[in-house]
């Protein structure tokens, strides 16, 4: 039964709650990730003002926690999405209040989840949707992990192998720089991450300002959770880069790239490879994959935890909405109309400024006639 919630800012969560939602991670399998941490909500609430946290307490004393975006209308969105690979209720064991009573108690009329890490089923029963994180288990050690996955995926790390050496016939040197520092990579890959979008026709999440800064925020500031920038050269040029999010042995990769000029040698992956390699000096036990990806990802994945999409409404003027959305919207918003509605939604969730937004339907648009 629910007895009190509160909506504060990151920054201004009381030191005895943090230690509680810390113990509350730890003490749940599954929930290592650093986006799900206290220190990556305030690193968010630095770069969004928007950010809230929202802290309810049952009736007897345990704390559940929300990590949201406060939008206009009682809309609120998971705390730094679409950036957040995993998103949760988080609540101490035992706790007894209900989600919806939770959403309507802070005024907020809709929650939409599009990664939902959800094991104790507090949030959805049934998500609408269902996709796994792949998982890196390095406990044992990168040379044992090899040796497995080798066995398993033979032609795989065979392929990669030959593609190790050619790369190191054509162009000398092949070099792994870990946890970068220089001002240069992290342009390297802000360049040639944006430079993929563009290919690909989707959508830039680099172009909004915001998440730049916290990427910059997380790598320059250190810490708890903090971004490691890793870097490979291929006869003193650099390759590929990643941006890994990273807390207590848990290493989430986050954000890759990668110069096509290399493209033969699979860049990526051979980085990919040298950070699992390297994972003892890195101080990492697992490495998140992230969803998605599975035509590489599953040669390296021997561990999964499952993601789901779901949508908790509240009540008001935005909790109507959603719900005539959510029963007539397939029909009513079928083909075109669907996605350019779903086209808004993500670009409003990287612009949270109305400025921001039409900046950023502008360079969709400007994709699609060029």
């Amino acid at each position: 039964m629910l007895d009190t919630v509160s909506l504060v800012r990151p920054d201004a969560v009381p030191f005895d709650v943090k230690l509680r939602w810390r113990a509350a991670l730890i003490g749940q399998p599954g929930w290592s990730s650093p986006f799900l941490t206290p220190e990556f909500a305030i690193a968010v609430g630095a770069v969004r003002q928007d950010a809230r946290i929202i802290i309810a307490r049952d009736h007897n004393g345990q704390i559940g926690i929300l990590a949201v975006h406060q939008c206009l209308g009682g809309y609120a969105r998971p705390l730094a999405a679409p950036m957040s690979d995993h998103q949760a209720f988080i609540t101490e064991a035992g706790f007894a209040a209900d989600i919806t009573d939770i959403l309507k108690a802070a005024g907020l009329g809709a929650l939409p989840f599009t990664a939902l890490n959800d094991p104790k089923g507090q949030v959805c029963h049934q998500p609408t949707a269902n996709t796994v994180s792949h998982l890196v288990d390095l406990r044992a050690g990168s040379a044992p992990y090899f040796t497995r996955q080798g066995k398993i995926h033979g032609r795989h790390f065979k392929k990669m192998r030959q593609r190790a050496r050619a790369a190191q016939r054509d162009h000398g040197t092949v070099e792994l720089v870990l946890d970068s520092q220089r001002e240069e990579d992290f342009a390297f890959l802000v360049q040639h991450k944006r430079a993929q979008y563009r290919r690909t026709r989707k959508g830039d999440v680099l172009a909004s300002r915001w998440i730049p800064a916290l990427l910059r925020h997380l790598w320059q500031e250190g810490g708890r959770v903090r971004v490691v920038l890793n870097m490979l050269y291929l006869g003193g040029k650099p390759a590929a880069a990643e941006i890994g999010l990273y807390c207590e042995g848990t290493y989430h990769s986050w954000i890759a790239a990668y110069d096509p000029a290399f493209s033969r040698y699979s860049p990526g992956l051979l980085l990919l490879e040298g950070v699992m390699q390297n994972a003892r000096k890195l101080s990492i036990s697992q490495i998140d994959l992230g969803a998605g990806h599975d035509h590489y990802k599953k040669y390296y994945a021997n561990d999964e935890i499952m993601l789901g999409t779901a949508k908790v409404l509240g009540e008001g003027g935005v909790a109507r909405q959603h719900h005539f959305i959510d029963r007539y919207g397939a029909k009513i918003l079928a083909g075109a109309p669907l996605r350019l509605y779903n086209a808004f939604e993500f670009m409003a969730a990287c612009h949270p400024s109305w400025r921001g937004k039409m900046r950023g339907l502008a360079g969709r648009f400007g994709q699609f006639v060029t």
